[in-house]
């Protein structure tokens, strides 16, 4: 993977979260009354955002210095949501992943300081519309008829759907990637941290009513969807060097 990159990336740089900046985090989540294996909604969360800043804050930056993931929010929940067809069909579920709101404010910090080094280093190619602020995929559709209009062009496409995308991440690439892109040291430790001993279970409810879960199966590979930070890890698992 080395040989492959010939630009080298300066290190990503880290700084201290703030008690204003978790607050905004906390203040930013959409109030639902969804919640993880925790039970704790994101509407709780943000309604005691001005008592719970502080200890989160410090834990956060305790998590940017020392490389460690809290281990407790790396479990989450999937329900299965139906698509169409034959509902004895397990093909036409949509897995849904739950992950506790806590997850989420800590994602967000990372997300922020992992995306400012990529942006600031031009390392997400230009082409790259998914997934990224302001940039949608239609905006990759009015680039591309706008280029094939204004120069006359006559073209073919192809155009590929990747099946379960964010489950096919390879977690050691991923790292590998990362560290060819300047996440390293702590940083490096605390992607692996986040990504490795990941646990999760399947939640039903029955026609009564009631709730029936699996137990804990441990994910050896791919990024959590519903995720803060799967989308952008998602990007990076993909992208090629921008030279």
């Amino acid at each position: 993977m080395n040989q492959v990159f010939q630009n080298s990336f300066p290190s990503i740089k880290y700084h201290c979260t703030t008690t204003k900046e978790t607050e905004n985090i906390i203040r930013s989540l959409k109030s639902s009354n969804s919640c993880g294996y925790d039970e704790v909604p994101s509407k709780l969360l943000k309604s005691s955002s001005c008592f719970i800043s502080f200890p989160l804050n410090y834990i956060c930056n305790r998590t940017l210095f020392t490389g460690v993931f809290p281990v407790r929010l790396k479990y989450a929940t999937v329900r299965p949501l139906f698509k169409k067809g034959n509902k004895d069909d397990i093909n036409n579920y949509r897995p849904i992943t739950i992950l506790t709101s806590f997850s989420k404010i800590f994602e967000k910090v990372l997300q922020t300081r992992l995306l400012k080094h990529f942006t600031d280093h031009n390392i997400l190619v230009k082409e790259q519309y998914g997934f990224r602020t302001e940039l949608k995929t239609y905006n990759a559709t009015y680039q591309l008829t706008n280029e094939i209009l204004n120069n006359n062009l006559l073209i073919g496409g192809i155009f590929c759907d990747l099946e379960k995308a964010f489950d096919s991440v390879n977690h050691k690439i991923l790292l590998t990637k990362l560290e060819c892109y300047g996440v390293t040291g702590n940083h490096y430790k605390l992607y692996k941290s986040y990504l490795m001993d990941r646990y999760q279970r399947t939640l039903l409810y029955n026609e009564n009513g009631s709730i029936t879960t699996s137990t804990w199966s441990k994910v050896e590979h791919g990024v959590p969807q519903g995720s803060v930070l799967g989308p952008l890890l998602f990007l990076i698992f993909m992208t090629y060097l921008n030279s």
